[in-house]
């Protein structure tokens, strides 16, 4: 089961029992509250089984009935948890690259949006993450090329110290993708970019950013904005990414996002 799902249930079975406070008094709300979080835990330690410190710091509250320090430690070791990765194009690692944190109940399909939006990828193309014999594809490219798309599984699950994403099968932009240690938040964004250089991918422009970095040709440095590609400011580059983010989850999951909005 996956993590938000866990933490949805959670939410689910307390919002039913809102009123039963006013009707049948504290001590039964509380029970309540308790009981859902048993079954919260239960189904975390059933998840990660593996994870024995964890588990046993659970179990160790859940014998003091200490609600408030379980909802902490859920909190840390699964909201606020993150990965840190390098990202960097192959084709150019200089000039090109980013360090950034995902979460880590963030699934291979979440990953691979959140590269494409620090690229400055406009999702127009068909996009896979691979190495050797493992390959992941977006599910409105599912059973393409003979693969599957895996979006079902975090990111911690899966023994993967080094990646590539391969974005626009015909320009082929790879990006090299390096696991790094664990780090913490103290609040919930879908992506943080610690470090950059360089603003993003130019969408079907490749050779002209190619020469742009080489010092090959300077001719369209105005028309594309090249002049500022190294300035960008690690917060605006941020937000940018954030936003691109929400967009490419929706767009490659097949989902017009904006069709029930009037």
């Amino acid at each position: 089961m996956k993590i938000e799902a866990i933490y949805d249930y959670f939410w689910d079975e307390i919002e039913k029992d809102l009123e039963i406070k006013e009707i049948e008094g504290e001590d039964y709300y509380n029970k309540v509250v308790f009981n859902a979080f048993v079954k919260l835990i239960d189904n975390l330690l059933s998840d990660k089984p593996y994870d024995l410190d964890l588990a046993k710091a659970l179990k160790s509250l859940k014998r003091k009935n200490d609600i408030e320090s379980i909802y902490s430690l859920i909190k840390r070791e699964y909201l606020y948890r993150y990965v840190r990765i390098n990202v960097k194009s192959t084709d150019f690692p200089k000039d090109l690259k980013r360090i950034m944190l995902i979460p880590i109940r963030s699934s291979i399909y979440e990953m691979m949006m959140g590269v494409l939006a620090t690229m400055d990828c406009y999702g127009e193309h068909l996009v896979s993450l691979f190495k050797k014999d493992i390959h992941f594809v977006t599910p409105t490219d599912e059973g393409g090329f003979g693969f599957s798309a895996i979006d079902n599984y975090t990111i911690d699950i899966l023994d993967l110290k080094n990646m590539n994403l391969w974005y626009d099968y015909g320009e082929d932009w790879i990006f090299n993708i390096a696991f790094n240690k664990l780090e913490y938040l103290e609040e919930y964004v879908p992506l943080k970019i610690l470090k950059f250089r360089g603003r993003g991918i130019l969408e079907d422009n490749k050779d002209i950013l190619y020469n742009f970095l080489n010092h090959i040709d300077n001719e369209y440095i105005e028309e594309y904005g090249l002049d500022d590609y190294f300035l960008d400011d690690l917060e605006d580059i941020n937000d940018r990414a954030i936003i691109d983010y929400d967009s490419l989850v929706y767009s490659y999951m097949g989902i017009d996002k904006n069709a029930n909005r009037e």
